[in-house]
């Protein structure tokens, strides 16, 4: 009863997260299109742009104007409780997802490290990344666009290759993308928000309208607006194993971000730029190329990094990832079929009420015979590998299953 309630859990706060997030991220796509396309009338001094709209059967007219303290709208909408509750749902799914088992995040061919400094390091990643970042957009880098741009880079490839060392494949993209969507959801607690209400309170007390905290906000909504297409991925990252469970899955995540963000900046030059779509396609074939790449690397570059793992490791991982084994045996997930981490010499409980030790008989006769022992609480959903796989390649297997148990 008390897992059946975790798991009703999760889904409510999946779901919660998931419309919190499309609510968000849609917000910040409509406003920035609507700034870049409003048309400025230098009749009107007050009015910074306007805007027409056919929707609904009906046209909108939109203005931005500069607001004054004897025209306040009786009426005034605000955007933040969609930020603001898909970045607790979130927290609250990586809590109970990961940081209830913190081994969950972890590699265990790379690292000795215990669960709980996992959980400690993937805390102090989220919140100090979001110092970090903030700090950069705060010094005098951030005064310069470019150099903003390439320092906030830095800092995640660093942070990538950080954690990399330590966490596995899907873990570090959902690490990735929790600090990414930190850092917009930050910016709208602490500069967007607050800006905001740093200039209204100044117009109800009868002052001007301070573009300069206007801008000040206008700039950190603009980071987020490049940042969604990346966490939008990263959210769902769980659903393309072949990508976070690959060798070089630090590479692909720093070529999915910065293709990403590429193509929603090609995306928002449409009406000037008159190659916009060329170029996105560019971008995306560029993007793709190098990902293949990094998914199958010349054989020079896969012997020297396999230089240090047994062959039979290396060949079980490789049959392990080629099968489509990691789509639902992922590490850091037990939804779909029983995750595979750390499961070598357990004991496991079977829908029939009896249990089983996991050792070599057990799973070759899971992987040729699955419906013969199903683990309590999942379907019988696999199907048999059996004429599918040579008796080579289930040795090599279970030397890698070996091999990712402590």
């Amino acid at each position: 009863m008390h897992s059946q309630l975790i798991e009703w859990f999760q889904v409510i706060f999946r779901f919660v997260h998931v419309i919190a997030g499309i609510m968000w991220i849609g917000n910040s796509l409509l406003f920035t299109w609507m700034e870049l396309n409003m048309i400025k009338k230098d009749q009107d001094k007050d009015l910074l742009g306007e805007l027409d709209m056919l929707h609904g059967g009906g046209v909108f007219h939109l203005e931005k104007r500069v607001m004054h303290a004897d025209a306040i709208p009786e009426r005034l909408h605000w955007f933040k409780w969609q930020s603001y509750t898909t970045w607790i749902t979130g927290a609250l799914l990586l809590a109970a997802l990961f940081y209830v088992n913190g081994s969950s995040l972890l590699d265990s061919t790379r690292t000795d490290l215990t669960a709980r400094w996992a959980v400690v390091l993937s805390v102090a990643g989220i919140v100090g990344g979001w110092v970090i970042y903030d700090l950069i957009w705060r010094s005098p880098l951030g005064k310069n666009m470019l150099l903003g741009i390439i320092a906030s880079f830095a800092f995640l490839i660093a942070a990538a290759i950080a954690f990399g060392m330590i966490f596995n494949g899907r873990a570090l993209f959902l690490q990735i993308g929790a600090m990414m969507g930190t850092f917009m959801s930050a910016n709208v607690f602490f500069h967007i928000i607050k800006n905001q209400h740093r200039f209204m309170r100044t117009l109800k007390e009868g002052g001007n309208h301070d573009l300069q905290l206007a801008k000040n906000a206008k700039s950190r909504s603009l980071h987020n607006h490049y940042m969604t297409f990346p966490v939008i991925f990263l959210m769902l990252s769980a659903h393309f194993p072949a990508l976070h469970a690959a060798e070089n899955k630090v590479p692909i995540l720093m070529v999915l971000i910065i293709a990403l963000m590429a193509i929603k900046h090609l995306m928002n030059t449409r009406y000037y730029f008159r190659f916009w779509l060329v170029s996105c396609v560019g971008v995306f074939l560029l993007g793709s190329g190098l990902i293949a790449f990094f998914l199958n690397p010349p054989r020079s570059m896969q012997a020297e990094a396999s230089a240090q793992v047994d062959p039979q490791i290396a060949a079980g991982k490789q049959v392990f990832l080629a099968q489509g084994c990691a789509a639902c045996h992922m590490q850091g997930s037990a939804q779909i079929a029983p995750e595979l981490d750390g499961i070598w010499g357990s004991t496991q409980k079977l829908i029939d009420g009896s249990s089983v030790v996991v050792d070599e008989a057990y799973v070759i006769d899971s992987i040729l015979k699955p419906h013969s022992q199903i683990v309590h609480g999942y379907a019988a959903a696999m199907p048999s590998y059996e004429g599918r796989l040579s008796d080579e390649q289930l040795q090599q297997i279970i030397a890698y299953l070996k091999s990712i148990t402590k």
